[in-house]
């Protein structure tokens, strides 16, 4: 090869720049962030029935604590709506509840008193209440309900009873301390969603045994699925005590 025929050539090489701070603290991630945005409509295209179902099986499952709060909306901007109603219910199992419930329906004028409890106890109760002198002379607004075997049956029997009424309000229950809990649990998934405002109150009696937080989840599981069958999963009511 002759020498003389080589040729030199220079090339020009271009050094990066380094990025600043500023960019891959912000803008980079930025850019990463739009570039991923860009693919949600191709997603939402193509899970859409996915997403609904999802959505739908939220709202259905929020919908006990939104459609009091919507009741009470409402209430408020319609001035010229009447009062909400006012429903005190116990169980009557043990009279010292009936006892609070009494007081507190008469704190409440035109208040809607329901004892809750198989015959039996519906008996007792009132019976023990008459030699203690507690009981009232006028039962106009007092209603005795006696279907429900178990605490779902019960709240199931007082949905019933609310269901027909044309105005919603605001629900009592009255039980013992350590069944305060699981009835609120399962009226506020049963009721709530008929627009209830469900609150309650402890009566001290003598029968406070702790209840275990398993009875609880699966009386609300039972409670979901009364609202989307229409069954209880109680024993029938000719079985009870």
């Amino acid at each position: 090869m002759n020498p003389q025929r080589i040729r030199s050539h220079r090339v020009k090489v271009r050094r990066r720049r380094s990025r600043s701070p500023l960019k891959r603290a912000v803008v980079r991630p930025l850019r990463e962030l739009q570039a991923s945005f860009t693919g949600i409509p191709a997603m939402l295209r193509r899970h859409s029935l996915l997403l609904l179902g999802l959505g739908g099986g939220g709202l259905w499952l929020a919908w006990p604590s939104i459609a009091p709060l919507l009741s009470t909306l409402h209430s408020g901007r319609s001035g010229s709506s009447p009062q909400p109603m006012q429903v005190i219910s116990v169980f009557v199992e043990d009279p010292e509840r009936t006892v609070m419930a009494l007081a507190l329906w008469k704190d409440r004028p035109g208040s809607l008193l329901v004892l809750q409890g198989r015959p039996s106890s519906q008996a007792v109760n009132i019976q023990q209440l008459m030699n203690r002198r507690k009981w009232p002379s006028d039962e106009g607004r007092i209603v005795r309900l006696e279907p429900g075997c178990d605490t779902v049956g019960q709240v199931d029997a007082l949905a019933r009873l609310l269901e027909p009424m044309r105005r919603r309000g605001n629900l009592t229950m009255i039980t013992s301390p350590a069944h305060l809990e699981r009835t609120l649990a399962i009226a506020r998934i049963v009721i709530g969603p008929m627009g209830w405002t469900v609150s309650g109150q402890a009566a001290v009696t003598g029968d406070n045994r702790p209840e275990s937080r398993w009875r609880t989840l699966r009386d609300q599981a039972r409670a979901h699925l009364l609202r989307l069958t229409g069954l209880t999963g109680s024993r029938p009511d000719s079985t009870c005590d």
